[in-house]
């Protein structure tokens, strides 16, 4: 419990790039600080670097990660089949969780930082076969009968949700009054898939092969979201000789816009007509960029500790300080500010995998994606006409 100031703070704000520039600054002010030798109080003003590089990099790389998965898995497209049209909607989650940072600067130590990543996208979807569109009957017609344009689908997907409106407020509410969230989020995009090879029936339902069809899509994602966390819990620390606890308000704050040019490969099985399993595999060109502003200031509590003082002083350092010394708590306040931009990654591979279940003109679709260690899976339903 002791980290979960930091853990939220970063769950909400897993939308986030690749860092290409991060500016981080930690201050500490009042009698806490007055007690650390002056060769702690120099590195923590030149603690900037050291949280930069094993910490803030590695985290803001965690959230480049899931967001550009959601974004490529948002269209909710199944086998990749379309009849006439079909008209549904959808929710895409991507995250992963890898192990907990401690960063570490000469004397300085900060254990089990949270590095996560997690992405929300939710779609409507609409998907039409242009075949039909343009007038030549559904794509299940008479062969002799199809066109060119039947081998054709075209997806179109797009959201727009707000972090304020009064039902999602409420939702947060319930579930920790401590939290203030606001922000949007808006997506959109389209995918056309051609039919390179046809799929095949024998008739009665029992068996079909949904063919081998590729896609090329466009998608488009923009974030704003502003998170205030503020629990009045406290952090454990340790700098230098002196530990103690941390606590105050976390906020944060980032703008991105990433775009995915993703290009895949689909094929599946029905059986008994009710079940359709697909796979498929594709690669992804991403564009964008983002920015984000990390604060949190709050009271800080230190004492020298005898253990601390042995093992990050030298032995006539240590001698310098007087008995009475140990143990006497101090107060102060620990600032730090961590700004960054940053751009999207160049190239995303990917596997997909996912269940559709047919009743009648409803399709429910589970449609799982996984890039590197990274784990997305949209939950919809479509209706086929």
């Amino acid at each position: 419990m002791k980290t979960r100031v930091l853990t939220i703070s970063f769950v909400l704000g897993s939308f986030f790039l690749s860092p290409s520039f991060v500016e981080a600054k930690v201050t500490c002010s009042g009698d806490a600080c007055s007690i650390l030798p002056t060769t702690i109080q120099s590195q923590i003003n030149n603690l900037d670097q050291a949280l930069q590089l094993q910490y803030t990099d590695k985290v803001l790389a965690t959230m480049s990660e899931a967001a550009v998965v959601s974004n490529i898995n948002s269209s909710l497209m199944g086998p990749g089949l379309v009849n006439r049209f079909q008209v549904g909607m959808g929710v895409a989650v991507a995250g992963q969780q890898k192990e907990d940072i401690n960063v570490v600067y000469q004397n300085l130590s900060f254990q089990k930082l949270p590095n996560v990543g997690a992405s929300i996208a939710p779609n409507f979807i609409v998907a039409v076969n242009l075949g039909w569109l343009m007038g030549g009957g559904p794509s299940d017609t008479e062969p002799e009968l199809r066109t060119f344009l039947h081998r054709f689908n075209l997806y179109l997907h797009g959201f727009q949700f707000n972090f304020s409106q009064g039902d999602v407020q409420k939702a947060i509410e319930a579930q920790n009054k401590n939290v203030d969230l606001g922000g949007d989020i808006t997506s959109g995009g389209f995918t056309l898939r051609y039919q390179l090879i046809e799929n095949y029936s024998d008739g009665i339902g029992l068996f079909e092969f949904t063919g081998i069809s590729m896609g090329l899509g466009l998608h488009y994602q923009r974030q704003l979201i502003d998170v205030t966390y503020n629990d009045n819990k406290t952090q454990s620390i340790t700098l230098g000789p002196a530990v103690g606890t941390w606590g105050g308000a976390t906020t944060f704050n980032y703008s991105s816009t990433v775009t995915s040019v993703p290009i895949d490969l689909r094929t599946g099985f029905r059986f008994f007509y009710f079940f359709t399993l697909f796979a498929g595999g594709g690669t992804s060109m991403n564009f964008g960029s983002s920015s984000l502003n990390l604060s949190r200031s709050g009271p800080l509590v230190l004492a020298l500790d005898s253990s601390a003082i042995s093992s990050s002083l030298s032995a006539e350092i240590a001698a310098l300080i007087p008995a009475s010394a140990l143990g006497q708590t101090k107060t102060g306040t620990l600032t730090m500010d961590v700004s960054g931009k940053a751009q999207a990654p160049n190239t995303t591979n990917f596997l997909i995998a996912g269940l559709e279940i047919n009743a009648l003109i409803t399709k429910l679709t589970v449609e799982a994606v996984v890039a590197q260690n990274v784990q997305s899976v949209m939950v919809g339903a479509k209706f086929a006409f």
